[in-house]
């Protein structure tokens, strides 16, 4: 019997603070993503709803609407993709890289969203 202990393997501190960068940059691009869930949710109602008092009215088949599928859907997954990217980009990197690569990335996925979600309600027009 040596009398040794085994080793207890610590968790680096910059581990800790890149989960928490995740964590915290996950949650953000979360709400983002839920936001434009209900952004295809109220678009998609909103052209329904115009489309069926059109039917009731003489004439009005020609001024129906389509929902933009296109640029709804790409609203949804801007978040994601930027989050994704920015975990690959980020997965041997420092806690201050970690930082500004994840900061750079919601910025970019922010400006992305929020022109589309100013950019939706002009296809529609009514």
């Amino acid at each position: 019997m040596t009398g040794a202990t085994p080793a207890v393997r610590r968790v680096p501190a910059t581990l800790v603070g890149r989960i928490a960068v995740w964590v915290v940059f996950g949650a953000l691009f979360a709400y983002m993503t839920v936001q434009a869930v209900g952004n295809l949710s109220q678009v998609a109602q909103r052209v329904d709803a115009f489309n069926a008092f059109l039917e009731t009215t003489s004439g009005g088949a020609s001024l129906r609407s389509s929902t933009p599928w296109v640029w709804l859907v790409l609203d949804i997954l801007i978040a994601p993709v930027a989050f994704v990217a920015a975990i690959v980009i980020t997965r041997r990197s420092r806690l201050t890289v970690t930082i500004g690569v994840f900061l750079v990335a919601f910025a970019a996925a922010g400006a992305l969203w929020l022109d589309l979600q100013l950019f939706v309600p002009t296809l529609l027009d009514f």
